[in-house]
């Protein structure tokens, strides 16, 4: 089989439209929460921080639902009465699900505004009051992001990326016209807790016509009693995976929150948003390689998905180690670009130099953890996450009591590049058949990043002339990154593959109208 063959137009347009949404939502970042900063004050936005915290920790609840209606609808061998069967049954636990996360905000509000948080800015009741507001507006986002599963898993990610572009645009962008007129908080939850109730419920509508079209039945067939059990076992070990990420993701965190000024929380939570951008570049390229990666092995077509993710992976390899090393030598620089802070942006740029490695690492165990799920198989995943848990957990604690927020950025890293190096040697042996995998790291990993760095290294020496100018200076490491990626492309990818990517680029436009 070709390389033409494995990749299709249909994925090929999902990964535009996800690149798309992905860009909108860095810009839109960029943009907008500089402005939150200069509106609401940089107090307000450190507790718009840690309502991000307590996001990530209620998505534990999400139970890998989510996952398995994405996973289930790729399925190629099952039939539309049985995938409208599944959204069905998993739509009404994730009602419960919803009902769970603000019941839970609402009960512990109090708590975490008297007991946990550290701020003179507000006060308790205040924070309370913020708590609740967040309460609904997390649970009804989870449902949002469930449904947006579904239209992942159909392939329809095109019309997922519209609806997340406009969800974020009026959800993040028009509450800037608010907080301008009305500098408040209060407000601002409030908008964003509405535009996720309003958009869960038009995503209900879209999909519910959608299958209505699609099986033009009224009664359901149901599934067998096998493939019902198959099914919550893999949500079993899906929650158990969430459950372990989210406390190795958020626990530094939760304790930075506790143990340290609500105005480090602030720093240092800016400085991950940034390194973010890895995660948002990658995403959507391993987003519309899940579906994928599904069909073919449900059709035991495990050859054409083993070359398929050796030649994604190399192009995700290039776009991270560049990415990595420009955000590596110009934090402090992007930082200023970014805030225009030039204060914000040497306390937060300590923190960027070391969290942006470990973004990097997690976005590289990103399509072979797809592989992973796309076979049903989470073990790994749970063994080596709760293995993780024994060092983090404590390890956190130390850290920040005897070093800071900085600490836990250190040993984030550390617990990172252990996990990826032992994922991708087990992943590669039993889904990709890769026989030499320590010659498979150097091909993919090695050369791109030592070549990365040689480069940007050399671009770090900033020319006078750009050094105070904002738009000189982001000439300058836009100049760095391209020059950093053709080099990249050039010496590690192959001249044969070079050329096929030339000719479709040549043939875009009409590849995309098939």
């Amino acid at each position: 089989m070709s390389n033409l063959q494995a990749y299709t137009p249909v994925m090929f347009k999902n990964i535009t439209a996800n690149i798309i949404g992905r860009c909108w939502s860095i810009i839109s970042g960029f943009i907008f929460i500089p402005l939150y900063i200069k509106f609401l004050g940089f107090g307000s936005y450190s507790v718009i921080s840690f309502t991000l915290i307590v996001a990530g920790i209620m998505a534990i609840l999400d139970a890998g639902l989510t996952a398995t209606l994405a996973r289930e609808l790729a399925r190629q061998d099952r039939g539309n009465l049985e995938k409208l069967n599944v959204f069905r049954s998993l739509e009404k636990y994730y009602f419960i699900v919803v009902i769970l996360v603000i019941g839970i905000i609402l009960f512990l509000s109090d708590f975490i505004a008297n007991g946990w948080l550290k701020t003179t800015l507000f006060t308790s009741n205040e924070l309370s009051l913020f708590l609740k507001i967040i309460g609904v507006d997390i649970g009804f986002q989870l449902l949002f992001r469930f449904y947006i599963g579904g239209l992942m898993g159909l392939e329809k990610q095109v019309e997922a990326n519209f609806y997340q572009i406009i969800w974020s645009t009026i959800r993040n962008g028009l509450v800037i016209g608010l907080i301008f007129f009305l500098p408040s908080l209060k407000g601002f939850f409030l908008w964003q807790a509405l535009t996720s109730v309003i958009f869960a419920f038009l995503l209900k509508v879209y999909l519910s016509k959608f299958f209505k079209r699609l099986t033009k039945e009224k009664k359901v067939e149901k599934i067998e009693i096998r493939s019902i059990t198959k099914l919550w076992k893999f949500a079993g070990g899906m929650f158990l995976i969430s459950l372990v990420a989210s406390l190795n993701t958020q626990v530094d965190k939760i304790l930075i929150s506790k143990l340290l000024p609500l105005e480090s929380l602030g720093s240092y939570t800016l400085a991950s948003s940034l390194a973010m951008v890895i995660i948002s570049l990658v995403s959507p390229i391993s987003a519309s390689l899940l579906p994928r990666f599904t069909a073919l092995y449900s059709i035991n077509k495990n050859e054409e998905a083993s070359l398929l993710f050796q030649n994604i992976n190399n192009a995700v390899c290039i776009i991270i180690f560049a990415i990595t090393a420009n955000l590596f030598f110009f934090s402090r620089e992007v930082i200023w670009i970014w805030t225009g802070n030039p204060d914000l942006a040497s306390h937060s740029a300590v923190y960027l130099k070391v969290l942006i490695f470990s973004t990097s690492i997690l976005a590289l165990t990103m399509l072979p953890y797809d592989v992973a799920i796309a076979n049903g198989y989470t073990k790994l995943n749970n063994i080596l996450g709760m293995l993780s848990l024994l060092i983090t957990l404590p390890g956190y604690f130390f850290a920040i009591r005897n070093y800071g927020a900085i600490g836990a950025a250190y040993l984030l890293v550390f617990v990172q590049l252990v996990y990826a190096i032992i994922y991708y040697y087990f992943i590669g042996r039993m889904f990709l058949k890769i026989k030499n995998v320590i010659f498979f790291y150097i091909k993919q990993f090695f050369f791109p990043f030592i070549g990365s760095f040689g480069v940007v290294f050399l671009f770090s020496y900033i020319p006078s002339w750009a050094v105070s100018n904002k738009i000189a200076l982001l000439f300058w490491i836009g100049l760095s990154f391209t020059t950093t990626i053709l080099i990249s492309v050039f010496v590690s990818v192959p001249k044969s593959k070079l050329q096929m990517l030339f000719n479709r680029l040549l043939n875009f436009k009409t590849f995309l109208q098939k």
